[in-house]
């Protein structure tokens, strides 16, 4: 599923489970966390569904110059100004990979948060959802409407992500050390099979003295 690829990406890159969560809430609500999705308002406008507008791109049938200037919102983020749609599509044809192209569209979203360093710092550092999200909508989506309904909801898409992964990536991370004390635990009875061993009062293996097979026939 989309949802947890892009939890995955975002974590490797951000190590902040409030910082992601809180950027897939604006994602999810700026494009339902669907990479083809095209601005629903010009699906009408353009009578294209998400399939055909990015097939159409892919194509060139609908030329680079009308996807760069036709003011529609596309993709993850709706990257939606001209000059974002155009590096947008300049680093998908680089890759030789479709506008619509979830990997590409995750890598050219980090690619362009380098350039946002008051979010990338609350990313990273934000202690809860909200932080994040916040940072997220008001310096790096900027909708029009700002205002404390948007960012109650979109912070409440975020918990839902954080809900759902952060603690699984938790309990993953306590398996991963489970298995490495069972296996440690396992190679401490990793004995030759010529070393008989008994415990102690403590628990612990102790090797016992046993005479070899010439000392038995002396």
């Amino acid at each position: 599923m989309n949802e947890k690829r892009i939890w995955d990406f975002l974590m490797g890159k951000i190590g902040n489970p409030c910082g992601v969560a809180g950027l897939m809430g604006n994602l999810y609500a700026e494009s339902g966390l669907n990479p083809i999705n095209l601005q629903n308002t010009y699906e009408r406008k353009l009578g294209m569904t998400d399939e055909a507008y990015t097939k159409a791109v892919d194509s060139g049938k609908y030329k680079a110059g009308s996807f760069i200037h036709d003011a529609a919102g596309y993709g993850l983020a709706q990257w939606t100004y001209h000059a974002r749609k155009e590096k947008l599509l300049d680093f998908a044809r680089k890759r030789k990979a479709s506008i619509g192209d979830l990997d590409m569209q995750l890598e050219f979203l980090w690619k362009e948060l380098q350039g946002y360093k008051g979010v990338l710092k609350a990313l990273s550092e934000a202690k809860s959802v909200r932080k994040a999200s916040d940072a997220v909508l008001t310096q790096y989506e900027r909708p029009r409407n700002q205002g404390e309904a948007v960012k109650i909801k979109r912070a409440s898409f975020g918990q839902r992500y954080f809900d759902q992964f952060a603690n699984q990536t938790d309990e993953e991370n306590e398996e991963e050390g489970e298995d490495m004390v069972n296996t440690e635990a396992e190679n401490a009875w990793d004995v030759p099979e010529d070393m008989i061993f008994t415990l102690d009062a403590n628990g612990n293996p102790v090797r016992l003295e046993v005479a070899d097979d010439a000392d038995d026939q002396a």
